[in-house]
């Protein structure tokens, strides 16, 4: 959040060749003090703070407006308005940074031991609140379908029913249709870069920077929670809310701090409800690594610290008190990878993905 809060302020200020007032003059304005200084330099604050106060002096100054001050090109509205487009627009180029030659090895890793999960039992959920494609690369380079919400025709548009179709393997000489090993269900919980709304209201794939095209995502602010009822937001949440009631689920959690109450809320919802429910959650902050570094034995990482959120702490003592169901890890997403037990008993074709794999890797 660091990272976007400064890539901002470049933003915003990228005409002034002096210093950062334009970016810091809004920031007074809407906040009331800066981050402080540190060897210097000025520290950067909560982006989601600065923007949710931005969008709310925003509505206040045009309900009290005139129409005129509202089209005012050199008026505090339209400066505040081109301020939040220019923070925006640089949150929306910061998490665009996946390529071709972008390393993935975790989100690889993962999909990899998912994707051996029989095709007799309900398609793997992936949920994610990150814009960037990192998934979508991932499963690319491993030939591995993803079932997003999107059409498969030239113009990819959104459609929730979508969700129900699946992927089949049909012989041209017979009528028998076999499902497909390595397929997924993605759904990006807060949109994603390559998402765009046309005049109509319509979700379109694409990564045109045209005007008429805006970004479909849920940006860093405190609206998030009523911007996830709109669509296609809102089929994202009931997907997720509806696999968290399912039986015999379960749900591993890596990168989410519980910052966002209308993802929390139903995890722990689903937690006081759904008996069969099983949940691992990996945090790089239960522990200290100073504890780890004093005390490496394996048994002492489920020595589990009381975090400061509050559905974490929940869980946490839920641990405590000796729920079975849930599993505290201390570790990073690629520490989940690692720890997730491969699935034997490839089938000929992912056998042959594999080595087709080795082969490309030996080659670059």
């Amino acid at each position: 959040m660091g990272d976007l809060w400064q890539a901002a302020r470049e933003n915003v200020c990228k005409e002034d060749l002096i210093d950062d007032s334009r970016f810091e003059s809004i920031v007074l304005d809407v906040i009331g003090t800066l981050p402080p200084e540190k060897d210097g330099e000025r520290q950067p604050g909560d982006i989601e703070n600065l923007l949710s106060l931005c969008k709310m002096k925003l509505e206040l100054m045009e309900v009290k407006a005139k129409e005129v001050e509202k089209t005012d090109p050199d008026g505090p509205i339209r400066k505040l308005k081109i301020f939040i487009e220019k923070a925006e627009g640089a949150i929306l180029e910061k998490v665009n940074f996946v390529d071709q030659a972008t390393d993935l090895p975790a989100h690889r890793g993962l999909i990899q031991k998912f994707a051996k999960r029989a095709v007799d039992k309900p398609r793997v959920k992936v949920f994610t609140t990150n814009y960037d494609l990192c998934v979508e690369e991932a499963a690319s380079r491993l030939s591995v379908v993803l079932v997003d919400g999107f059409s498969h025709s030239a113009e990819q548009r959104f459609n929730r029913d979508h969700f129900q179709h699946d992927v089949v393997r049909r012989q041209p000489s017979g009528t028998k249709a076999d499902y497909i090993d390595g397929v997924f269900h993605l759904y990006k919980l807060h949109g994603s870069i390559d998402w765009r709304r046309r005049g109509d209201g319509v979700v379109i794939r694409s990564r045109a920077s045209d005007p008429a095209l805006k970004p479909v995502l849920i940006y860093p602010r405190s609206t998030k929670y009523q911007e996830a009822f709109e669509i296609p937001y809102l089929d994202m949440f009931a997907a997720f809310q509806a696999a968290l009631r399912e039986p015999d689920t379960a749900l591993l959690i890596a990168g989410f701090g519980f910052a966002d109450d209308h993802i929390s809320a139903p995890i722990w919802s689903a937690l006081e409800s759904n008996l069969s429910l099983r949940l691992i959650l990996v945090d790089p902050s239960f522990i200290p690594a100073v504890k780890l570094d004093a005390y490496p034995a394996p048994d002492h990482l489920l020595d589990v610290g009381l975090p400061t959120r509050k559905y974490q702490n929940r869980m946490a003592r839920l641990v405590a008190e000796g729920d079975p169901r849930v599993t505290l890890l201390n570790g990073r997403f690629e520490d989940l990878v690692d720890a997730i037990p491969a699935i034997t008993g490839e089938s000929d074709r992912q056998r042959l993905q594999m080595r087709l794999d080795q082969i490309r890797d030996a080659a670059v």
